[in-house]
């Protein structure tokens, strides 16, 4: 039975290196990849290049991974979901998340307030606007009283929701308001812990934990030297720790790897980046990473499957397009 994998689309330095990647995601499509994921930050913005995936591909899933709930209004936002799921024939998904204060409030210039609130009123009001009904909603951020409609006969009234909640609080939520769970860096050996938490807020909401999609992203380097993929495979994690706030260096510490967590930070406030990666042990690149030949990926991905994940995003693999048709048909088809 083919693998169910998705690839992680990156953020595209320039127009060239944007339009490889969208080879790359029709030779994805073709081979079998379920679903491919955007990113966004302050450089290109992914509605645009959502655009231009659906209308190159046919039937591949495409998905926000993830979009921050500051910057777009939700009305905004519903409204250019639901119009690239009419141009793509049904196929989105919205990954949403909070981001944190240094984006927020310094490049979106709003105040990063009551982040989990805001989070739970955005997706309510989301489905709301998609389901077609009037959107009358009194939360205590937002308050929507004359009733609008979105004004357009959406595709589809319901759009997967997926949550990449890291916190406790968060995880729980997402069992209460959306379709699936989108963590980065979360050690596989943990998921059941963090499915547990999700049901709390299933059985909250009268819901089955049957319905919420385990999705992990998680980093992946593909190289014939297993020391070598390891090295590449800390520095990602290590930037989350030292530079991405407080969340993840949180979610680490509480996930077993304290030492990791405490040894990174000093790296970074020493302002020594190669040691902070160094302070990331080979357990932890086990843990949140794939690394290794494809072969060695694809039993990665099989022993993710055992630990409840239904479908990873993974990295994009490096090199030509012949050689991506083959890495990826190697973990799809095995």
């Amino acid at each position: 039975m083919p693998r169910k994998i998705a690839v992680a689309a990156g953020l595209p330095q320039s127009k060239e290196q944007r339009d490889q990647i969208i080879d790359k995601i029709k030779i994805a499509e073709d081979v079998g990849v379920e679903a491919a994921f955007t990113a966004e930050t302050w450089g290109r913005d992914q509605m645009t290049f959502l655009t231009q995936l659906a209308m190159a591909t046919e039937k591949i899933q495409l998905g926000t991974g993830i979009a921050p709930v500051y910057g777009r209004s939700p009305g905004v936002l519903a409204s250019t979901m639901a119009s690239l799921d009419e141009i793509s024939g049904g196929r989105m998904i919205l990954g949403l998340g909070t981001s944190g204060a240094r984006v927020i409030e310094h490049w979106h210039g709003e105040p990063f307030e009551k982040p989990l609130q805001r989070l739970r009123e955005y997706v309510e009001i989301f489905n709301l606007m998609m389901s077609g009904e009037k959107v009358v909603y009194d939360g205590e951020i937002f308050k929507l009283d004359i009733g609008f409609r979105l004004d357009m006969e959406p595709v589809r009234k319901k759009i997967p929701v997926y949550i990449a909640g890291i916190t406790p609080k968060s995880i729980e939520q997402i069992g209460e308001v959306a379709d699936g769970w989108m963590p980065i860096y979360w050690p596989k050996s943990r998921y059941s812990e963090g499915m547990a938490q999700i049901e709390k807020g299933t059985v909250k909401a009268g819901r089955s934990i049957d319905e919420i999609t385990l999705c992990p992203v998680v980093t992946t380097v593909l190289s014939d030297d297993p020391d070598a993929a390891r090295q590449e495979a800390r520095g990602p994690v290590s930037f989350y720790i030292g530079r991405m706030g407080v969340f993840y260096a949180q979610m680490l510490t509480r996930n077993g790897f304290p030492e990791d967590v405490k040894a990174c930070q000093a790296g970074w406030e020493a302002r020594d980046p190669a040691a902070a990666s160094a302070a990331i042990s080979d357990r932890m690149v086990s843990e949140t990473a794939l690394t290794g030949t494809p072969d060695d990926v694809g039993k990665g991905i099989d022993d993710l499957a055992e630990h409840g994940v239904d479908m990873p995003v993974l990295s994009m693999p490096g090199g030509s397009l012949e050689e991506t048709e083959q890495i990826l048909g190697t973990l799809v088809n095995g």
